[in-house]
């Protein structure tokens, strides 16, 4: 008999592409303790452990490095405090290992390079401290910011994002200067939050395969922070993934459910196969009102039982779940 979705679900690699839940609990002021389960959270260890996650790309700073070192800090720390637990990723290898272990493993993720703050030496000291992802951008622009204009944020026409593309700036130099220096230290090119000049910039110039990790699909939800599928393709054709978010409004204005998520995944392995496409969640970085989905990391199974009801066979399962990421996360690092 094929294995159930339950059975599918807890022998799969699981990756998170992106989460902010130390980010959100030292701006509340609460222990950067994962352990600790609080109401207000989407993610603590409990939780983890019920959704069956093998590894998250963990916030660790955006715009401000003093934030960035206290954040990095914390991740360290909460290994050292419980390496029964947790355990830090620097390799493929030991996201295998934390599977076999039973272990959530934590992968420090800049979710902007704002924070070095125009200087691509500050990457080579975040690196010692664990970094392996950075993203490109929050969004922002200089001055210290890798790319020349600032991001839209909105629901947009597809005719808007090709004007926009022609006319917004791209990289700066700065920029151009952390992707090069990421690629010689082994750390992931994040693009999510990238305007998309800078978006297809930064394609042409990574060495490495790159990843969005976090957002959508442009044509089921026309938001700023989806993909189109000519950037699906080239992304693929770069060897990257692009994660699915569990934002409301990422996945459709009308009905944001389950199956419209899935429905996100299916458009991305129907366009370019199933080795692109994985799983950005943005637990606790989200409005507080938002409701994602599915409402917390614990419920992570709800979409493997989505796909598994769809007819997706083993292997495209384990893939998105996280053998992508983990494709592209041992080929970088």
């Amino acid at each position: 008999m094929p294995p159930t979705a339950a059975e599918l679900h807890a022998s799969a690699i699981i990756i998170d592409g992106h989460n902010d839940s130390f980010a959100l609990r030292l701006e509340r002021g609460d222990p950067l303790d994962l352990t600790e389960v609080r109401d207000g959270y989407h993610v603590d260890l409990p939780r983890l452990a019920e959704g069956g996650v093998t590894a998250m790309m963990s916030y660790c700073g955006s715009r401000d490095l003093p934030q960035a070192l206290t954040l990095i800090e914390a991740i360290n720390s909460l290994v050292q405090a419980h390496p029964d637990d947790f355990c830090l990723i620097s390799s493929a290898a030991d996201i295998r290992a934390a599977k076999v272990r039973g272990r959530i493993g934590l992968i420090p993720q800049l979710e902007s390079l704002s924070c070095c703050m125009g200087e691509v030496r500050v990457l080579a000291a975040m690196y010692r401290l664990g970094l392996r992802v950075g993203n490109l951008s929050h969004g922002e622009a200089p001055p210290h910011g890798c790319q020349g204009e600032e991001s839209v944020f909105d629901y947009c026409s597809a005719a808007d994002r090709e004007r926009l593309r022609r006319e917004m700036e791209g990289l700066t130099d700065f920029g151009r200067a952390a992707i090069a220096e990421m690629n010689r230290l082994g750390i992931v090119v994040d693009l999510a939050h990238a305007n998309d000049a800078a978006f297809y910039e930064a394609l042409e110039l990574s060495a490495t395969p790159p990843i969005f990790s976090h957002g959508c699909v442009f044509s089921i939800c026309p938001h700023s922070r989806g993909l189109t599928d000519e950037q699906i393709r080239l992304l693929a054709q770069a060897g990257g993934v692009h994660g699915v978010a569990c934002y409301t409004r990422f996945i459709h204005r009308e009905h944001p459910d389950m199956p419209t998520l899935v429905d996100h995944i299916e458009h991305s392995i129907n366009l370019v196969g199933p080795d692109h496409v994985g799983l950005g969640a943005d637990y606790d970085g989200l409005p507080e009102t938002e409701i994602p989905v599915p409402p917390h990391v614990g419920l992570l199974p709800r979409i493997t039982e989505e796909m598994d009801r769809r007819g997706w066979d083993e292997a495209t399962i384990g893939k998105v779940l996280g053998g992508n990421f983990l494709r592209v996360l041992e080929a970088v690092l």
